[in-house]
């Protein structure tokens, strides 16, 4: 039986990446759809997983047909970045709009199976931020879509990926020998390795007992931020006490306040007052899922600690 041929939206992105990669390794055919901007190593990259590589630029309003053609499963894991979105990375324009394309004309090439990745806290916090409210625009969308055309469509859900805390605990504690959190940092997590969520996913795709559903996701190990740190710390072999920093939510409030306020003229400071209310939402709430995942973060701290040893 001829496997199904896959079109990856966000191919280059944490998780995309290591989508290709896991879905190569089980020789699915997979086209990879980069940015026309997409830097040369990440073509390359690609290439050699044995990816055929689409360009298209998902800010503009441009068609996927091409990159769609023959795919049987869709799967888009576009999504702007979460610090310093600016104009070339507008959650709007990438995390509802692009995604709301890539679905529609998805479908209408003739994709079976549609797979969105979603933020976990989206659901309960659209209302509170824009940020996540974009991404869920696109998860009632292209689920409409797909339901009126019988298209299996499925939501992921990850708590957090190993990489957005090595940004803000391993790398600070490393540099600074101090660790920030937002509030008292006792909301709990269980992060995850975003290989174990691609494992996930391409499982998704070969178990129809799998559709139409959401899958929330999650790692091994439940940590509070405050935790998080002090594994970063242990790790690294901090020798003093961590210093941990905590920015009061009062202040945080305050200055989402004010950025909402510029926002009525700058759509800078608009983005930047959505993004603070969802750093605030996630911080105040646990983030806690049924665990898929094997690997673990104090291994991958291990990993970047070996490192940067190698590296002196």
């Amino acid at each position: 039986m001829t496997p199904s041929q896959v079109c990856i939206a966000g191919a280059t992105g944490y998780l995309g990446s290591r989508l290709v990669a896991q879905l190569r390794a089980r020789s699915m055919p997979v086209v990879a759809i980069l940015k026309d901007r997409s830097c040369e190593t990440d073509q390359q990259r690609l290439h050699s997983l044995g990816a055929t590589l689409a360009f298209v630029d998902a800010s503009r309003i441009e068609s996927y047909t091409q990159a769609l053609t023959g795919a049987e499963i869709a799967i888009s894991c576009m999504a702007s970045g979460n610090v310093h979105v600016d104009s070339t990375n507008d959650f709007w324009a990438i995390d509802r709009d692009a995604n709301i394309r890539f679905g529609v004309e998805a479908v209408c090439a003739g994709a079976k199976h549609f797979i969105l990745v979603a933020t976990f806290e989206g659901r309960d916090s659209r209302r509170l931020t824009e940020f996540s409210n974009a991404k869920e625009s696109a998860v009632d969308a292209i689920g409409a879509v797909c339901r009126q055309a019988g298209v299996a469509f499925r939501v992921i859900r990850p708590t957090a990926y190993f990489s957005d805390l090595t940004n803000r605990a391993f790398d600070s504690i490393q540099k600074h020998g101090r660790y920030t959190v937002i509030g008292d940092g006792l909301r709990r997590i269980n992060p995850v390795d975003g290989d174990d969520v691609a494992v996930l996913i391409a499982d998704c795709i070969g178990n129809p007992k799998m559709a139409g559903r959401e899958h929330q996701i999650g790692g091994p190990d439940i940590f509070t931020f405050r935790e998080i740190g002090l594994l970063a710390a242990e790790v690294i072999g901090l020798p003093n006490p961590l210093k941990i920093r905590s920015i009061p939510l009062w202040s945080l409030r305050f200055v989402a306040a004010m950025a909402a306020m510029a926002g009525l003229a700058s759509p800078k400071s608009r983005r930047s007052a959505a993004i603070l209310r969802w750093m605030i939402y996630s911080s105040t709430h646990d983030a806690i899922a049924i665990s898929c995942g094997t690997l673990r973060l104090y291994d991958e701290f291990r990993s970047m600690r070996d490192a940067m040893r190698c590296a002196v």
